[in-house]
Protein backbone atom coordinates (compact mmCIF):
# COMPACT_ATOMS: atom_id res chain seq x y z
CA UNK A 1 0.00 0.00 0.00
CA UNK A 2 1.24 3.91 -0.64
CA UNK A 3 3.11 4.93 2.40
CA UNK A 4 1.43 8.49 2.18
CA UNK A 5 -2.24 6.85 1.72
CA UNK A 6 -1.31 5.04 5.00
CA UNK A 7 -0.35 7.75 6.67
CA UNK A 8 -3.23 9.75 5.36
CA UNK A 9 -5.53 6.89 7.00
CA UNK A 10 -3.66 6.70 10.48
CA UNK A 11 -3.93 10.11 10.67
CA UNK A 12 -7.91 10.37 9.79
CA UNK A 13 -8.48 7.58 11.89
CA UNK A 14 -6.57 9.38 15.17
CA UNK A 15 -8.40 12.36 14.29
CA UNK A 16 -11.61 10.67 14.70
CA UNK A 17 -10.65 9.00 17.93
CA UNK A 18 -9.44 12.25 19.17
CA UNK A 19 -12.99 14.14 17.85
CA UNK A 20 -14.80 11.17 19.51
CA UNK A 21 -13.26 11.73 22.91
CA UNK A 22 -14.00 15.24 22.86
CA UNK A 23 -17.78 15.32 21.89
CA UNK A 24 -17.80 11.78 25.16
CA UNK A 25 -16.11 14.34 27.38
CA UNK A 26 -17.82 17.73 25.99
CA UNK A 27 -21.21 15.40 26.98
CA UNK A 28 -20.33 14.37 30.76
CA UNK A 29 -19.05 17.99 31.32
CA UNK A 30 -22.59 19.50 29.94
CA UNK A 31 -24.90 16.38 32.24
CA UNK A 32 -25.10 18.34 35.36
CA UNK A 33 -23.53 15.91 37.89
CA UNK A 34 -23.48 15.91 42.21
CA UNK A 35 -24.09 18.50 44.16
CA UNK A 36 -27.04 19.42 42.31
CA UNK A 37 -27.38 22.77 40.39
CA UNK A 38 -30.68 23.90 41.76
CA UNK A 39 -32.71 27.22 41.97
CA UNK A 40 -34.10 26.59 45.47
CA UNK A 41 -37.24 25.08 47.04
CA UNK A 42 -40.39 25.32 45.52
CA UNK A 43 -43.23 23.50 46.74
CA UNK A 44 -44.59 21.34 49.35
CA UNK A 45 -47.04 18.46 49.27
CA UNK A 46 -49.43 18.44 52.64
CA UNK A 47 -52.30 15.41 53.16
CA UNK A 48 -54.65 16.46 54.73
CA UNK A 49 -58.49 15.17 55.53
CA UNK A 50 -59.99 17.99 53.45
CA UNK A 51 -57.96 19.42 50.64
CA UNK A 52 -60.17 22.49 50.13
CA UNK A 53 -60.27 23.27 53.80
CA UNK A 54 -56.80 23.41 53.95
CA UNK A 55 -56.01 25.39 51.23
CA UNK A 56 -59.05 27.99 52.38
CA UNK A 57 -57.41 27.86 55.73
CA UNK A 58 -53.54 29.02 54.29
CA UNK A 59 -55.65 31.32 51.76
CA UNK A 60 -56.69 33.60 54.72
CA UNK A 61 -53.37 33.91 56.02
CA UNK A 62 -50.87 34.24 52.60
CA UNK A 63 -53.07 34.67 49.35
CA UNK A 64 -56.84 34.44 49.26
CA UNK A 65 -56.47 33.16 45.25
CA UNK A 66 -56.62 29.72 45.53
CA UNK A 67 -56.09 27.19 42.17
CA UNK A 68 -57.19 23.38 41.81
CA UNK A 69 -56.58 20.84 39.50
CA UNK A 70 -59.03 20.71 36.35
CA UNK A 71 -59.98 17.19 36.93
CA UNK A 72 -60.53 14.65 40.18
CA UNK A 73 -59.27 14.00 42.36
CA UNK A 74 -59.66 17.03 44.87
CA UNK A 75 -56.51 18.96 44.99
CA UNK A 76 -56.25 22.24 45.74
CA UNK A 77 -53.23 24.88 45.78
CA UNK A 78 -52.30 27.85 47.90
CA UNK A 79 -49.71 29.93 47.08
CA UNK A 80 -47.05 31.65 49.71
CA UNK A 81 -45.23 34.05 47.26
CA UNK A 82 -42.88 32.68 44.80
CA UNK A 83 -43.81 29.13 46.83
CA UNK A 84 -46.81 27.26 47.08
CA UNK A 85 -48.45 24.27 49.00
CA UNK A 86 -50.31 21.83 47.22
CA UNK A 87 -52.89 19.69 49.30
CA UNK A 88 -54.28 15.92 48.75
CA UNK A 89 -56.64 14.86 50.36
CA UNK A 90 -56.76 10.95 52.45
CA UNK A 91 -59.47 10.57 55.19
CA UNK A 92 -57.60 7.44 55.97
CA UNK A 93 -54.51 9.00 56.89
CA UNK A 94 -52.98 11.45 60.00
CA UNK A 95 -52.18 15.01 58.35
CA UNK A 96 -48.99 15.50 57.53
CA UNK A 97 -46.24 17.31 55.19
CA UNK A 98 -45.52 14.58 52.74
CA UNK A 99 -42.91 15.99 50.21
CA UNK A 100 -40.89 18.82 49.78
CA UNK A 101 -39.47 19.41 46.25
CA UNK A 102 -36.87 21.76 44.00
CA UNK A 103 -36.16 22.90 41.08
CA UNK A 104 -33.13 21.57 39.01
CA UNK A 105 -31.50 21.96 35.98
CA UNK A 106 -31.42 18.65 33.60
CA UNK A 107 -34.09 17.43 35.50
CA UNK A 108 -36.25 17.26 32.31
CA UNK A 109 -33.93 14.99 30.68
CA UNK A 110 -33.11 12.96 33.48
CA UNK A 111 -29.33 13.44 34.27
CA UNK A 112 -30.24 14.58 37.96
CA UNK A 113 -32.18 11.56 39.10
CA UNK A 114 -29.41 9.00 37.26
CA UNK A 115 -26.27 11.16 39.03
CA UNK A 116 -28.14 10.51 42.22
CA UNK A 117 -29.27 6.74 41.54
CA UNK A 118 -25.69 6.20 40.90
CA UNK A 119 -24.59 7.14 44.37
CA UNK A 120 -27.07 5.23 45.69
CA UNK A 121 -30.20 6.99 45.94
CA UNK A 122 -33.38 5.50 45.79
CA UNK A 123 -36.88 6.93 44.08
CA UNK A 124 -39.92 5.23 43.83
CA UNK A 125 -41.80 3.86 40.65
CA UNK A 126 -42.53 5.93 37.47
CA UNK A 127 -41.24 9.29 35.94
CA UNK A 128 -42.42 10.96 38.75
CA UNK A 129 -41.33 9.16 41.94
CA UNK A 130 -39.26 10.54 44.29
CA UNK A 131 -35.98 10.47 45.87
CA UNK A 132 -36.15 8.99 49.96
CA UNK A 133 -34.04 9.74 52.56
CA UNK A 134 -32.59 7.31 55.22
CA UNK A 135 -36.12 7.75 56.84
CA UNK A 136 -38.35 7.52 53.75
CA UNK A 137 -38.48 11.20 53.57
CA UNK A 138 -39.23 12.31 50.08
CA UNK A 139 -37.98 14.54 48.08
CA UNK A 140 -39.22 15.77 44.12
CA UNK A 141 -37.10 17.19 41.55
CA UNK A 142 -38.82 19.34 39.03
CA UNK A 143 -36.81 21.42 35.97
CA UNK A 144 -37.04 25.34 35.91
CA UNK A 145 -38.91 27.43 35.92
CA UNK A 146 -41.05 25.08 37.80
CA UNK A 147 -45.36 27.08 38.69
CA UNK A 148 -48.45 26.05 38.79
CA UNK A 149 -48.52 22.78 36.57
CA UNK A 150 -50.90 22.91 33.11
CA UNK A 151 -53.49 20.90 34.48
CA UNK A 152 -54.18 23.57 37.22
CA UNK A 153 -56.45 25.87 37.12
CA UNK A 154 -57.57 28.96 39.39
CA UNK A 155 -60.23 28.33 42.17
CA UNK A 156 -62.28 30.20 44.80
CA UNK A 157 -61.24 33.36 45.72
CA UNK A 158 -61.97 32.93 49.10
CA UNK A 159 -62.06 37.06 50.33
CA UNK A 160 -61.87 40.14 48.72
CA UNK A 161 -60.08 41.21 51.72
CA UNK A 162 -56.09 41.38 52.24
CA UNK A 163 -54.52 37.93 53.49
CA UNK A 164 -53.24 38.54 57.07
CA UNK A 165 -49.42 38.44 55.92
CA UNK A 166 -47.76 39.06 51.98
CA UNK A 167 -45.63 36.42 51.71
CA UNK A 168 -42.66 36.56 49.77
CA UNK A 169 -41.50 33.10 49.65
CA UNK A 170 -39.72 29.80 51.64
CA UNK A 171 -36.81 31.34 54.12
CA UNK A 172 -36.27 27.17 54.96
CA UNK A 173 -37.41 23.67 55.80
CA UNK A 174 -36.91 21.66 58.86
CA UNK A 175 -36.75 17.94 58.58
CA UNK A 176 -36.94 15.62 61.88
CA UNK A 177 -34.51 12.84 61.25
CA UNK A 178 -33.67 9.69 63.26
CA UNK A 179 -29.61 9.73 62.74
CA UNK A 180 -28.37 12.85 62.17
CA UNK A 181 -25.19 12.34 60.68
CA UNK A 182 -26.54 9.21 57.93
CA UNK A 183 -29.05 12.28 57.43
CA UNK A 184 -26.33 14.89 56.83
CA UNK A 185 -24.07 12.31 54.82
CA UNK A 186 -27.23 11.51 52.36
CA UNK A 187 -28.24 15.11 51.38
CA UNK A 188 -24.30 16.69 51.26
CA UNK A 189 -24.44 14.20 48.09
CA UNK A 190 -27.37 15.94 46.67
CA UNK A 191 -26.64 19.69 47.88
CA UNK A 192 -23.38 19.72 48.72
CA UNK A 193 -21.48 21.16 51.66
CA UNK A 194 -22.87 22.13 54.73
CA UNK A 195 -23.05 25.59 56.09
CA UNK A 196 -21.79 26.13 59.46
CA UNK A 197 -23.83 24.19 62.06
CA UNK A 198 -26.46 25.54 64.73
CA UNK A 199 -27.26 24.66 68.48
CA UNK A 200 -29.95 24.80 70.53
CA UNK A 201 -31.08 22.67 68.69
CA UNK A 202 -28.31 21.11 67.03
CA UNK A 203 -29.57 21.47 63.39
CA UNK A 204 -27.44 20.76 60.22
CA UNK A 205 -28.07 23.35 57.06
CA UNK A 206 -27.91 23.52 53.20
CA UNK A 207 -28.06 26.09 51.43
CA UNK A 208 -30.78 25.60 48.55
CA UNK A 209 -30.16 29.15 46.27
CA UNK A 210 -31.83 31.71 48.18
CA UNK A 211 -33.59 28.95 50.55
CA UNK A 212 -32.48 26.27 53.21
CA UNK A 213 -32.86 22.79 54.31
CA UNK A 214 -32.17 21.58 58.10
CA UNK A 215 -31.82 18.96 59.51
CA UNK A 216 -32.64 18.30 63.53
CA UNK A 217 -32.72 15.17 65.36
CA UNK A 218 -36.19 13.63 65.95
CA UNK A 219 -36.74 13.72 70.18
CA UNK A 220 -37.51 10.89 72.16
CA UNK A 221 -40.05 8.47 70.26
CA UNK A 222 -40.56 11.04 68.29
CA UNK A 223 -41.33 9.49 64.22
CA UNK A 224 -39.07 11.15 61.48
CA UNK A 225 -40.98 13.80 59.87
CA UNK A 226 -40.87 17.06 57.33
CA UNK A 227 -41.61 18.63 60.49
CA UNK A 228 -41.74 22.41 59.11
CA UNK A 229 -42.33 25.11 56.62
CA UNK A 230 -40.51 29.00 57.32
CA UNK A 231 -42.33 31.36 54.91
CA UNK A 232 -40.32 34.82 54.51
CA UNK A 233 -43.31 37.34 54.66
CA UNK A 234 -42.67 41.33 53.99
CA UNK A 235 -42.97 43.65 57.55
CA UNK A 236 -42.52 40.84 59.62
CA UNK A 237 -43.29 42.42 63.47
CA UNK A 238 -43.93 39.57 66.12
CA UNK A 239 -46.14 41.20 68.22
CA UNK A 240 -48.14 42.13 65.40
CA UNK A 241 -47.98 38.89 63.83
CA UNK A 242 -49.19 37.04 66.91
CA UNK A 243 -52.09 39.61 67.07
CA UNK A 244 -53.38 38.83 63.81
CA UNK A 245 -53.20 35.45 63.74
CA UNK A 246 -54.85 35.05 67.26
CA UNK A 247 -57.95 37.65 65.65
CA UNK A 248 -57.76 35.32 63.07
CA UNK A 249 -58.41 32.30 65.43
CA UNK A 250 -54.79 30.41 64.80
CA UNK A 251 -53.39 28.27 67.01
CA UNK A 252 -49.61 29.92 68.00
CA UNK A 253 -47.16 27.95 69.78
CA UNK A 254 -44.06 29.71 69.88
CA UNK A 255 -42.89 33.18 68.97
CA UNK A 256 -39.34 35.20 69.21
CA UNK A 257 -38.13 38.66 68.03
CA UNK A 258 -37.61 37.00 64.68
CA UNK A 259 -40.41 34.39 64.02
CA UNK A 260 -43.76 33.23 64.79
CA UNK A 261 -44.87 29.35 64.92
CA UNK A 262 -48.64 28.14 64.35
CA UNK A 263 -50.54 25.17 64.04
CA UNK A 264 -52.96 24.67 60.92
CA UNK A 265 -56.51 23.50 61.49
CA UNK A 266 -54.75 19.84 61.13
CA UNK A 267 -52.70 20.57 63.20
CA UNK A 268 -49.37 21.00 60.95
CA UNK A 269 -46.90 23.44 62.26
CA UNK A 270 -45.68 26.59 59.76
CA UNK A 271 -43.88 29.47 60.60
CA UNK A 272 -43.29 32.91 59.78
CA UNK A 273 -40.30 35.30 59.81
CA UNK A 274 -39.17 38.40 58.04
CA UNK A 275 -37.23 38.48 55.32
CA UNK A 276 -33.70 39.07 56.78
Amino acid sequence: MNPALLSRRSAMHGLGAGLALAVKAFGQSASPGLPLKNTGLEHFGLTVPDSEAAARFYGRIFDTQLFKEKDPPPRFYARIGISYLAFGQRADTPPFIDHFCALTDGYARGEARKAMEDVGITFGNGALGMATDPDGLRFQLLGVPGGLAGTIVPGPRISQEEPLFQAIGTDHLILHVSNLEASAAHYKKIFGPELPRTKKPDRVWFQLAHTRLGLEPAGPGEKPSIHHISVRVAGFDATSAVSKLKTAKVEVTASTAKTVMFKDLNGIEMEIQGNA
